[in-house]
């Protein structure tokens, strides 16, 4: 029976570890006791305020709506002559030939000048308490929360994100298990009557469902009497 029990216990990923922790600063948050949780580790040094602190720190990929070419192409202008008895026919074919590469190039000229959304950086998040950072091979950058003009959760793991950037403004999405985190952080120094973070979407009700079951029983630090607390503070209700 209990192997039994065991076998339906929910899959607990690293997804939803993180959704605990997200759960779990912003009820620190909600109660002016953020400070008092310890900062994760970075390797970089922070930019926005004097007490700033890191608070979680994961691995992101960052997409932005724009086109791949401008719909120009180079059409096949080369010229056949051909000679004797099937000269006529050759320069047919091969103007047929000409005609279906240059409609194949303009077809394809014409996709890649339609915008969509394309992975332009992928890295490591880091979200504190004034804004996020996102480390590259190549750079670290910077965003604070004024900097963020509106921010939509799109789909688990995923926000759309438009500001202002040093180089003009952004449309981007980005995808993170820590997502949700940066949305209610922003959301609430930005926008907090943002319809989102007022429904608690950015805390997955199937998420709170499988906490709930996860937790029954356990007598580590993620357990039952834990989740109601969650529970209570934020106001999700238990399961």
């Amino acid at each position: 029976m209990a192997g039994r029990e065991q076998m339906q216990e929910p899959q607990w990923s690293a997804r939803d570890e993180a959704l605990w922790t997200t759960a779990e600063l912003a009820l620190l948050h909600r109660q002016g006791q953020l400070g008092q949780r310890r900062p994760v580790s970075v390797p970089f040094a922070m930019q926005h305020a004097g007490d700033e602190r890191p608070h979680a720190s994961g691995h992101f990929r960052l997409l932005s709506f724009e086109a791949r070419g401008d719909g120009s192409y180079q059409s096949n202008s080369s010229f056949l002559v051909a000679t004797g008895r099937g000269a006529i026919p050759a320069m047919v074919g091969y103007g047929a030939a000409a005609a279906l590469v240059n409609s194949s190039r303009r077809r394809r000229a014409a996709a890649l000048a339609t915008p969509q959304w394309m992975v332009i950086e992928a890295g490591t998040l880091t979200v504190t308490n004034h804004g996020f950072y996102l480390h590259t091979p190549s750079s670290i950058l910077a965003w604070g929360w004024t900097s963020i003009q509106m921010a939509t959760l799109v789909g688990p793991g995923k926000l759309q994100l438009m500001g202002t950037s040093t180089h003009g403004g952004v449309n981007w999405i980005l995808e993170s298990d820590w997502a949700e985190l940066v949305f209610f952080f922003w959301a609430t120094a930005r926008c907090p009557q943002h319809e989102q973070l007022l429904s608690r979407l950015w805390l997955p009700e199937e998420w709170v469902m499988r906490a709930s079951a996860h937790t029954l029983g356990r007598i580590d630090s993620r357990n039952h009497y834990a989740f109601l607390e969650l529970s209570r503070g934020l106001g999700i209700g238990a399961v």
